[in-house]
């Protein structure tokens, strides 16, 4: 029995005849019906409710940086929480409690962030992220470029950049995972390049880590491109001041 039709027989047969005359009207089946009916209220709950709206923004971030909801936890282990060592950051993830974060100094002078599994397995991820009002970036093509270190990453890691809309609908992604950094690589400049949508109000960034290992972020650089740049995703930016290992 698929979801719609277990939808329908959970209802009273009063509730069943009140949906089947709304269902005729409609033009579509009962079960079909009720799951729409259900999925609306569902949605208008979560709209209502600050707690539930800021939770279920959380999971849309999971499954989007995971690739799939089955990866999301309706739980609390994916909030983000500020990273007290890394300051500026919040440290997120599904499983951010496997993960630890720190600010650490280069050869050059210059300060950089990293990222490491306190683990020596995890079925999870942990980032780094920030989130500025998108502001000029707005309707533009955006490259979103940092240095990047790895040591010992065994399954991958990347950067990733997300465009959000009105309600924090997402409107457009990019995290690497087509083109993901493994193992130990010294110090490379990664880019991604997103399209993003005039309605845009926020951008979100970070870097990500799935599994062992440590990655570090450093000289990260926000910049509109021309149109002939191709972006590193295909389709479905004022720059941040708080960031202390940026620049």
């Amino acid at each position: 029995m698929n979801t719609q039709n277990r939808i329908y027989v959970t209802l009273s047969p009063r509730l069943r005849k009140a949906l089947d005359l709304c269902a005729l009207l409609d033009g579509s089946s009962s079960a079909s019906y009720a799951a729409g009916l259900l999925s609306n209220a569902i949605m208008r709950e979560i709209e209502r409710n600050p707690a539930l709206r800021q939770r279920w923004t959380e999971m849309e971030q999971e499954a989007l940086l995971k690739g799939g909801w089955d990866s999301a936890s309706s739980g609390q282990q994916g909030q983000a929480r500020k990273s007290e060592a890394a300051p500026g950051w919040l440290l997120s993830g599904d499983h951010a409690e496997s993960y630890e974060s720190g600010v650490e100094e280069q050869g050059d002078g210059k300060n950089s962030g990293y990222l490491r599994s306190k683990e020596t397995w995890s079925e999870g991820f942990g980032t780094l992220m920030q989130s500025f009002t998108a502001g000029e970036y707005c309707g533009k093509r955006l490259r979103y470029s940092a240095l990047v270190r790895t040591e010992d990453v065994e399954d991958w890691a990347g950067l990733w950049l997300r465009a959000d809309g009105p309600q924090q609908r997402m409107l457009a992604f990019d995290n690497m995972q087509k083109r993901p950094i493994t193992g130990t690589i010294d110090w490379r400049r990664y880019d991604i390049v997103l399209d993003v949508p005039q309605e845009c109000s926020k951008l979100a960034f970070g870097i990500l880590l799935q599994g062992p290992g440590q990655v570090w972020i450093s000289d990260i650089q926000f910049t509109i491109v021309e149109a002939d740049t191709p972006p590193t995703s295909p389709p479905p930016s004022n720059q941040p001041t708080n960031l202390d290992f940026a620049h």
